[in-house]
């Protein structure tokens, strides 16, 4: 018994050792915050965007997460019911998208511009999102990378929020 208990302890440690481990997802710390207001004067709603920005290693924009409320801007003291959480993936291939065409042999010159990126869109109810500015550190796993909120960036949502709630 002794033996087919060691034994199986050895297979088990055998087979742990040969299953291949998934390499972490890679991590990138956002840096940049911005955002924008739109008031719609037929329907009366404003819509609040802020927007985070994260850089891959050299510089470029790796992906974004906009965080969105809407709410009637003729009834100030009114919080906002949800916030809408928009993670977007931003490729290098996106900046400068590539496009030819040509008609009877010849090359007609075009300026491709990017349509849609690849974005994944959640719903939050007002309270969790101020529970989630409440937080020391987020990070946001999307597209197989690890956005991790920087200091500012924090700051600026903790800010939002406040902004938010005293509507």
């Amino acid at each position: 018994m002794k033996h087919a208990l060691a034994w199986l302890l050895l297979l088990a440690v055998s087979v742990s050792a040969q299953t291949p481990q998934s390499a972490p997802a890679p991590r990138i710390v956002g840096q940049t915050v911005g955002g924008y207001l739109h008031f719609d004067p037929a329907t009366k709603f404003t819509t609040d965007t802020i927007a985070l920005t994260f850089t891959d290693h050299a510089g470029a924009a790796a992906a974004t997460v906009e965080f969105v409320v809407r709410y009637a801007t003729d009834r100030p003291r009114q919080t906002p019911e949800v916030v809408d959480m928009i993670v977007t993936e931003v490729s290098a291939a996106d900046e400068r998208p590539q496009m030819q065409m040509e008609a009877d042999g010849q090359r007609v010159p075009l300026v491709g511009r990017l349509r849609t990126r690849r974005s994944l869109v959640a719903t939050m109810p007002f309270d969790d999102f101020i529970r989630l500015t409440n937080a020391d550190i987020i990070v946001q796993q999307a597209f197989g990378t690890e956005l991790q909120f920087g200091r500012g960036q924090m700051s600026m949502l903790r800010s939002s929020a406040a902004k938010w709630s005293r509507r």
